[in-house]
């Protein structure tokens, strides 16, 4: 299937190495595990001790997130 995402989103994900193609289930989850966790976690924090606001590179990995798990 395609991913549910916006083509802003989708090249966001490009720039993680995601490509524009038909996924399953399994490689969905792994995209979601794998770079956009990776750049939530590294990238995606405003500074602060306790990670508690999101920047708008972290704005962007929780809306593709949201859009990849909305059927879930």
């Amino acid at each position: 299937m395609r991913l549910p995402v916006t083509k802003e989103q989708m090249e966001f994900l490009k720039t993680l190495g995601v490509e524009d193609k038909d996924y399953t289930k399994e490689e969905i989850d792994e995209i979601i595990e794998g770079p956009l966790y990776d750049c939530l976690m590294e990238k995606g924090w405003k500074p602060g001790p306790d990670f508690e606001e999101t920047n708008e590179t972290g704005n962007m990995c929780e809306a593709i997130i949201t859009a990849l798990t909305k059927d879930r």
